[in-house]
């Protein structure tokens, strides 16, 4: 049973291959069958902006499970952008809020922790 589910988002992505802490969950994820890590796409697709093949390299990491977007998933991240959250944040916050749906509760993992202070999500900082 998977007991630790954690959201990457577009910072971690960015720190894919070559941040110590980001790897190292990565390593943890494929030994540890109790810990799913999920990408959701519009965090790629953000990631994937400022860092043009970096999708690929998430596809080949079969660790790395993506979420689908659908409208009111979009709505929620668009909302959290107007009020000046960056996508691949607002993509991350509307994840993790929305696994319980599935009866799964999360945490963002992330190398950017200030990022989410304003916002009612659990994190946990890869940095410390």
């Amino acid at each position: 049973m998977i007991k630790h589910h954690f959201v990457l988002d577009a910072a971690t992505l960015l720190g894919l291959g070559g941040h110590r802490q980001v790897s190292a969950l990565i390593h943890t994820a494929y030994a540890d069958p109790e810990v799913r890590l999920w990408v959701p796409l519009l965090v790629l697709a953000e990631a994937e902006r400022e860092r043009p093949g970096l999708s690929e390299h998430v596809g080949q990491l079969n660790v790395l499970h993506t979420l689908d977007v659908d409208y009111t998933a979009l709505h929620t991240v668009a909302e959290l952008v107007r009020d000046g959250t960056p996508w691949g944040v607002a993509a991350a916050v509307q994840a993790v809020r929305a696994l319980p749906v599935w009866h799964l509760t999360g945490s963002v993992a992330t190398v950017d922790a200030a990022a989410y202070e304003q916002h009612t999500v659990p994190v946990v900082d890869l940095l410390r």
